[in-house]
């Protein structure tokens, strides 16, 4: 039998954090090894589950945001650390440093701003030096190190290989928002609302249709199919849970202390 269901972004991440922490590789990085975890909207909902936490400003964990009508970032100096994770404790440490103390096992967990039909995960760079995979790629790949991108299904694009043929730091002219570049990230481990519930619940799911209003703007309708009455059960109470996850509120930094203004007009 099949089950059909819709779930808004803010549930998306609630159920891909889930099943992230759920997989055997990272509850073995998290008791003999190490985790990264960076900035990110679907990252911060990870390590509030992994780690336990309450987190009273979201936007400190966040760089780069489209939100208020532009892809923009943060105010950089209200960001808190990412989380550098060595056998279940949070280290208070530089995390290219710690990064440096990969090895095989260790994992490397990284938001996304698209993904495609191919495996490839696409993220804006808006650091001339590329931010946190710009300094940190060279490292992951020459060592073999597992990179887990979790991304809801709202971030389908075509292709990140042809996004990253147009986009530039120096190319952008007019803009409204800050100027990115752009990183085609190809051998990662790609998390979305269709493998989460694979991990969770042992469904296979498929993308039947996309997109809303009144609060179900960016959601993902997805059929799944299941085995017993059982498991529609808690399929049906996992998803009705997760709805009811609140959107979260980001705040972008304001216009007047960027460096870098653009035609985005603050109201």
């Amino acid at each position: 039998m099949i089950n059909t269901f819709a779930v808004h972004p803010a549930a998306s991440k609630s159920l891909i954090a889930r099943a992230v922490c759920e997989l055997p590789e990272v509850k073995a990085a998290y008791k003999n090894g190490r985790i990264f975890i960076g900035h990110g909207t679907t990252n911060l909902a990870i390590a509030v589950h992994l780690l336990n936490l309450k987190i009273d400003n979201p936007s400190s964990y966040v760089s780069g945001v489209i939100t208020q009508q532009a892809a923009c970032a943060t105010d950089s100096q209200l960001r808190c650390a990412p989380w550098c994770i060595e056998k279940g404790r949070v280290l208070e440490v530089d995390w290219l440093e710690f990064l440096n103390s990969f090895t095989d096992g260790d994992i490397f967990i990284k938001g996304a701003n698209a993904i495609d039909p191919y495996g490839n995960a696409g993220i804006l760079l808006g650091d001339p030096q590329g931010g946190t995979i710009g300094k940190s790629i060279g490292i992951l790949k020459a060592r073999g190190i597992q990179i887990i991108i979790p991304a809801g299904l709202e971030k389908m694009i075509p292709s990140c290989q042809a996004a990253e043929k147009v986009m530039g730091i120096e190319k952008t002219a007019q803009l409204v928002g800050m100027k990115t570049g752009y990183i085609c990230l190809s051998g990662a481990t790609i998390i979305t609302e269709i493998e989460s519930l694979k991990i969770l619940l042992d469904v296979e799911a498929v993308q039947v249709a996309a997109g809303g209003v009144g609060g179900m703007e960016g959601s993902v309708v997805l059929a799944a199919k299941y085995k017993n009455d059982e498991t529609a059960f808690k399929l049906l109470q996992m998803v009705k849970g997760a709805n009811r996850t609140p959107r979260l509120k980001i705040n972008k930094k304001k216009c007047n202390s960027c460096d870098h203004p653009c035609y985005f007009i603050e109201e």
